[in-house]
């Protein structure tokens, strides 16, 4: 079946309302980066570095564990109704239910060992910024993947959106007041992150005819959580081994502009993370008795992102000699980098979409194994390749893993849809 050209792909996503939904998707995107670049300046100005070293170490604990509470469910919630079918209100409020209670014995696995490990932050700040990002947070993401659900994409990103510039004026006020510390940062926000929550939940369940509150827990749910929270987390280890690999080998000056060189990459990820989360309840509807169709979509999106990847990567590859004048002479050294690590946006944005393809043909389980897989696969590379060739072998371990992931997730899309596709023809051949 041939691919159609790219003009028709961008006129299908105009006609199916996909274009108004990556706008907004891409919207939420930077505006969460403005607000995480303006935290970084204004808490490493107020903290100083080791103020913000206590701070950063607090997130590096909070990091893998907060897709328990609150990405995992908001996956879980979406799959649930949009593919399974089932009821809305009872969906939503299981996994409300379910969000609290992990938001609640995550806080207190975080905080023990926030104490023992990060001795410059006091209880108050480490207990109120765990509740922020457990509990108070994930009730604002559990609202926006219901209303995801029943409505739309833009109705949630709306709800998200309200809760990162919330973030964005707290910290202004704090900053411009001269009180901005972790303490008052953690106690504000969790203040805050709870009233929206709590508004988001009411409005949602308003606009459904239920009450938001939490139900009674269902296993399926609570399994699905799971599954989507160790492929995120096992994402998530593939994205930043390369940089803990090199922390470990005490290679210190190239661990901080590997990082830098990294994060200039990501920026290109910004307009594929809009599209994949505008297009996530699209890969959740399952049309009987139609054949290809989740691998067909896969390779729409595919298409399109690829292709925007492909042209990012060049782009990056001629511009990165200008990277020190955004960032100071001292990063000359992350040019050759940006360099090395300028075609992983093409291939990532190439990886995405079959995994969520896999996703549509309820094989999560096969998608979180996939996911984990290659993620072993990077880090085994890593921890070969840097000793010998330091960020070099950074660089070549990421590539390499890259490029295993999206031949071997592919590879595994088709060989589904086929499956699937047999089963169709054998239920009609059967009558």
């Amino acid at each position: 079946m041939a691919l159609p050209p790219l003009r028709d792909l961008i006129q299908r996503l105009r006609g199916d309302g996909l274009a108004a939904e990556s706008a907004w998707g891409l919207v939420l995107e930077v505006v969460t980066l403005a607000t995480t670049v303006m935290s970084f300046l204004f808490l490493g100005r107020s903290l100083g570095a080791a103020g913000y070293g206590g701070y950063a170490s607090l997130y590096a604990i909070a990091g893998p564990l907060v897709t328990l509470a609150a990405s995992g469910i908001v996956l879980a919630v979406l799959q649930h109704i949009v593919r399974d079918g089932e009821a809305l209100p009872g969906v939503a409020r299981s996994c409300l239910s379910l969000s609290m209670a992990l938001g609640v014995l995550l806080t207190l696995i975080g905080t023990g060992v926030a104490s023992l490990l990060v001795d410059s932050i006091s209880t108050v700040a480490i207990v109120s910024i765990l509740l922020t990002e457990f509990v108070a947070a994930p009730l604002v993401h559990v609202a926006a993947s219901v209303a995801q659900a029943g409505t739309g994409y833009v109705d949630a990103a709306k709800i998200r959106l309200v809760l990162v510039v919330g973030r964005g004026c707290l910290l202004i006020v704090l900053f411009v007041g001269g009180v901005l510390s972790i303490a008052t940062l953690g106690v504000s926000m969790l203040v805050l992150a709870t009233i929206l929550g709590l508004r988001a939940l009411r409005q949602v369940g308003r606009r459904y005819g239920f009450t938001f509150t939490p139900g009674r827990v269902r296993m399926s749910h609570l399994r699905t959580n799971l599954v989507y929270s160790a492929a995120i987390s096992a994402a998530g280890l593939n994205a930043d081994g390369d940089k803990l690999v090199m922390a470990a080998n005490k290679l210190v000056v190239d661990t901080g502009l590997y990082a830098a060189a990294y994060r200039i990459v990501s920026f290109g990820l910004i307009p594929v993370g809009s599209l994949v989360s505008a297009t996530h309840r699209r890969f959740l509807e399952h049309e009987e008795g139609l054949r290809r169709q989740h691998l067909d979509r896969s390779l729409r999106f595919g298409l399109l992102a690829g292709g925007y990847g492909f042209a990012f990567g060049i782009v990056l590859f001629v511009a990165a000699p200008f990277l020190p004048l955004l960032m100071g002479e001292e990063f000359e050294g992350s040019v050759d980098m940006v360099r090395w690590l300028s075609p992983t946006v093409f291939m990532r944005a190439l990886a995405i979409f079959p995994l969520n393809g896999l996703m549509g043909l309820g094989r999560e389980g096969l998608r979180t194994v996939m996911v984990v897989t290659n993620a072993a696969i990077a880090m085994t590379l890593y921890v070969v390749l840097i000793p010998i060739h330091g960020w070099e072998g950074a660089a070549i371990g990421t590539l390499i893993s890259e490029t295993i992931a999206v031949i071997s997730i592919w590879v595994a899309l088709v060989a589904c849809q086929r499956q699937a596709d047999r089963r169709l023809d054998a239920a009609v051949a059967a009558g």
